[in-house]
């Protein structure tokens, strides 16, 4: 097993991924100085398979009755067959279209994810296809967003425009499971941070004691949502998310995004923040690489504040392999993402999808 791109990430987007797509992180930093390249490949097994928290054995757990669906979100009238994907040739040819509006990457700024990962190698449109990735298709092609723990109102709301956000940027039917409370995660899955005194769950036991066991047949993807912070285990001091791209789960928090109940101007940034998280996090989960030709969404990021620098759109490329895996149209995909953020205030990127669809239009 090898690691796709190093030790670690800092950001609410950025992701340490196994090039045979088995786990990702985003977040933390080790408590300790450094980690080598060696120490992390034996640190992967050992966050996959939970045994940092415990020695069970997680491939024998039983399954759980998933919780009772909240709310669905269907996708909008026309959309495509979700049994196969695009026209590869029809998705390639909006990437010359929209080039235009697309702003090359750059040198990275010292200590940004280029900087720190220089030997990254991308992935085009052409290659994502050949790779022949994961996508939302035949039997497998709900996206289920599942609430863990307790939240205030605002914080529930996020959980909610997000959910309708994934829908829209996938192409996907959303459902939103019954929130799953606090004691779903046991006392032994949790601490106080030594030195901060932040309350903390274990993502590795979210991964593989409540989401795996709870998995619906017709999960494309299966996302838990929650305001608690996360830590994967020994060694590190927390982490933003964490994904199992083999099993098709995710959790992530939202506590380092900020406080929505702020001003309106936090509510909008925790938002676009989230939103960052859960798109960028699900793409890799349908096998898309980090980005390294243009400013995209889809771009790893080593701290908040680049993060913060990165689009919440894609680049004409991370774009056509949406498109094509999911099997949507682009104009109609770019007027809904639109017509979204109008809605809730994200003129940034209300104005980059309007664009784009004019170009494609044209």
């Amino acid at each position: 097993m090898g690691a796709e791109s190093g030790p670690r990430s800092t950001n609410s987007n950025n992701t340490v991924s196994t090039t045979d797509a088995e786990v990702s992180f985003h977040g933390g930093r080790m408590m300790a100085a450094t980690i080598n390249r060696s120490s992390w490949l034996m640190l992967i097994p050992l966050l996959i398979m939970g045994a940092a928290h415990s020695g069970s054995n997680v491939a024998a757990a039983e399954r759980i009755r998933t919780p009772p669906v909240a709310r669905t979100i269907r996708v909008a009238r026309g959309a495509r067959s979700f049994n196969r994907v695009g026209d590869a040739n029809k998705q390639a040819a909006t990437i010359a279209v929209l080039k235009p509006i697309q702003t090359p990457l750059g040198k990275p700024k010292p200590g940004d994810w280029l900087d720190q990962h220089p030997d990254e190698p991308g992935q085009t449109f052409q290659e994502y296809v050949r790779a022949r990735p994961a996508t939302p298709t035949g039997r497998r092609t709900v996206i289920y967003v599942q609430p863990l723990g307790e939240f205030s109102e605002e914080q529930r709301e996020i959980v909610a425009l997000s959910a309708e956000y994934l829908s829209l940027y996938f192409g996907r039917p959303v459902k939103v499971l019954e929130t799953l409370p606090p004691a779903t995660v046991p006392a032994s899955a949790r601490r106080t941070h030594p030195q901060w005194k932040v309350k903390q769950i274990l993502s590795t036991y979210v991964l593989e004691h409540v989401l795996k066991p709870r998995l619906p047949k017709d999960a494309a993807v299966y996302i838990a949502f929650t305001a608690t912070d996360l830590w994967p285990g020994q060694g590190w001091n927390f982490v933003f998310g964490q994904a199992s791209f083999r099993d098709r789960v995710g959790v992530w928090s939202m506590t380092r995004n900020g406080d929505p109940a702020e001003s309106k101007e936090s509510f909008r940034l925790c938002l676009r923040r989230t939103l960052k998280t859960a798109t960028h996090e699900t793409g890799h989960m349908f096998s898309i690489k980090h980005c390294t030709a243009y400013v995209c969404n889809m771009c790893g990021s080593n701290h908040l504040a680049e993060s913060d620098r990165l689009p919440l759109h894609l680049c004409s490329e991370c774009h056509a392999k949406i498109c094509w895996a999911a099997n949507v149209e682009p104009i109609a995909r770019f007027r809904r993402l639109a017509e979204f953020c109008r809605e809730h205030g994200l003129e940034r990127e209300r104005a980059y999808f309007v664009k784009a669809a004019n170009l494609l239009c044209a």
